[in-house]
């Protein structure tokens, strides 16, 4: 974490995987540092916007929260999944097109559910921020681990298929023909 926040600190951005999603509880970690080192919400979501790769969006919700615009307002595109514009943004407006939310997102929009009540009553929410980021970390390992639940339930039938006949040619079927001449013998010499 000390290298990106220190790529946030300096304003370069560091590179990334093309359509890699941020970390919702790195993104929760790096505004509550900011916010301690003297930074305001907006002024956070612009430095974010800037530096970490796949949080372009945010540039966005800075952009309304500067003109005016209220907290609902300015996050109601990234939640619909429509965050940045452009001609995405305009073709899922048209009448008949379905909405579909863009799963890179997901982590912005946690992010602005973290700092909805910091901007809200204007707290000093560091500490706050922090239970949050624990908070979505936790989630995710739950979530990973029920994912690896259900792998585990799925990898049955196939493994099953596979190692069933090999099984029986390996294991049993020697048995079978080593037994065989003796059954055959005992069967003929009576």
């Amino acid at each position: 974490m000390a290298g990106v926040t220190a790529d946030v600190a300096s304003g370069d951005a560091p590179e990334a995987a093309p359509g890699e999603a941020p970390d919702a509880a790195l993104l929760v970690d790096l505004v509550s540092a900011l916010l301690a080192a003297g930074s305001g919400i907006e002024a956070s979501l612009d430095r974010l916007a800037r530096t970490v790769p796949g949080a372009e969006p945010l540039s966005a919700v800075h952009r309304a929260l500067a003109a005016g615009a209220g907290w609902d307002e300015a996050w109601a595109e990234l939640r619909r999944g429509r965050a940045g514009g452009g001609l995405g943004a305009l073709l899922s407006r048209l009448p008949g097109r379905r909405e579909e939310t863009d799963s890179r997102l997901r982590p912005l929009c946690d992010l602005g559910e973290q700092l909805t009540f910091a901007h809200g009553t204007g707290a000093p929410s560091t500490e706050l921020l922090q239970i949050g980021a624990v908070r979505l970390r936790s989630a995710r390992r739950h979530a990973a681990e029920r994912q690896v639940a259900r792998l585990g339930v799925r990898m049955v039938l196939p493994l099953g298929i596979c190692f069933l006949p090999a099984f029986i040619l390996l294991g049993v079927m020697p048995v079978v023909l080593g037994l065989l001449p003796q059954v055959i013998d005992g069967a003929l010499g009576g």
